[in-house]
């Protein structure tokens, strides 16, 4: 068994719930959980939530305006 699998058996169960939301859950909650913990969080912790935001915005893939590609 990988040591994050022994990790996780032997954690309590709301951070194996919370570990194993962020990495197989949507996206929109760690964009939620970071912008929470930047905004409430004083320091070194929210300037890396903040850094976390920005990364993820930058990896979000670009939406284009509606009908624009059909005229």
């Amino acid at each position: 068994m990988s040591t994050l699998a022994q990790a996780l058996l032997s954690a309590p169960i709301p951070i194996a719930t919370m570990a194993l939301l962020l990495r197989y859950g949507p996206s929109a909650l760690v964009f939620l959980l970071a912008g929470v913990v930047a905004v409430l969080m004083p320091g070194r912790r929210g300037e890396r939530a903040l850094a976390v935001l920005r990364l993820l915005r930058a990896a979000a893939p670009r939406r284009g305006v509606r009908g624009s590609s059909r005229e």
